[in-house]
Parts: structure tokens; sequence; C-alpha cells
């Protein structure tokens, strides 16, 4: 009998300080006039019944905003208090994705979630097709199970989500370029053309 699909928390990574960007990423808008924001949101609400927000600060969305703990490390600390989040209400995993990715799809995080689908007791992390042995660690789905090793690893001063992962048993899914794309300063907005 097949396995009941998994139950899963979308989470938008949104606590950055945006300092290259010179103003908030979470309100830069797509092509199609939307924040990046509720971009974000409305994609993986496509994969996922229940979507949140891992921030600092509250932000203009209606979706629940999962707190970065004071004294954050960064992206780990937001992937840890989403972890923990999920694991008391229920969930089996969370789909991370970051809030300055705009070109990720709602068919990249579909793939993502079909082959945790098949591997459950794994992170299933994106890597980009150019750049396939460079994973993109918020880019992921993370068991509920793995909570306590991210706690460990920030309690070990180790906040490197990337150099986590090495330690960890990770299934990759080669997505394209423009998909892993991250918007970090002015000129970022223009996403990269392909290789010919």
């Amino acid at each position: 009998m097949p396995l009941p699909d998994p139950k899963l928390l979308g989470v938008v990574l949104c606590g950055g300080a945006s300092k290259r960007m010179g103003r908030d990423k979470a309100a830069l808008t797509t092509q199609q006039g939307t924040s990046f924001l509720d971009h974000a949101c409305q994609r993986l609400q496509s994969v996922c019944g229940t979507v949140c927000v891992s921030s600092s600060v509250d932000r203009d969305t209606d979706a629940r905003r999962i707190s970065d703990p004071p004294g954050s490390h960064g992206p780990i600390s937001g992937i840890h208090a989403s972890l923990a989040f999920a694991r008391d209400a229920g969930f089996d995993a969370c789909v991370f994705t970051p809030v300055d990715t705009p070109e990720l799809t709602s068919d990249d995080l579909q793939t993502l979630r079909d082959v945790f689908a098949n591997h459950r007791d794994k992170i299933v992390c994106a890597v980009s097709e150019q750049s396939p042995d460079s994973i993109e660690p918020l880019i992921a789905i993370y068991p509920v199970t793995v909570c306590d090793v991210v706690e460990q690893s920030i309690q070990n001063g180790q906040y490197s989500p990337r150099r986590l992962l090495r330690s960890l048993s990770v299934v990759t899914v080669p997505l394209s370029s423009a998909s892993c794309h991250n918007i970090n300063t002015p000129s970022d907005l223009k996403p990269p053309s392909p290789k010919s």
C-alpha cells in the first residue's frame, strides 16, 4: 500500500537584512507586479497546504510568522525554528525557499516534493544544473527528524547550512540556473542569461 502524501509545511526564509540590496528584498516586485514575498508564498501554496514566513520582523502578509530567535545566526536559525514549529504541529517536513529567488517555480517545488515522497528520511536539496557540486541549502525539503541535528550545529557554533548538509544524507535535484538565481544586489535583478 502506498504511503500517504507527506504533510509539508511551506516556509519562506525572509530574515535577511538586505544590506547589499539597500532595501527590503521581500518588497521587490516580479515582472508581473507581485511582491517577492507574495510570489514566494503563492508558489509554496501550490505544493503545501500551510505556508509560513520565517522572519525576525513582521511582514506584510497573511501567512503566519515563525520568529527568528534572539541572537539569530542567519538562515540556519530560521531553518531550526521552522523545523521545531513543524514538528510540534505534526508536519513531516518543511519545504524551504528563499524570498529572493523569483524565478523558482511551482513546478520546481513539485519536483522536489515528488523526490521527497520517495526519500522521506533524507534532505532533498536543489542544485543548479550549471553547478551540480554546489547545493542550494535554502531550496530544499528538510524532514523534521533533523531538527535536533540542526540545533546541535548551532550550539557548536557552526552556522553554515551548506556545510551542515555535507555531513547529512542528502538527495540532490538539478534545477535550472535561473530557478536557483538569488537577487542580492540591484545588478542581480536581471536573471543570468543561459550559457549557449
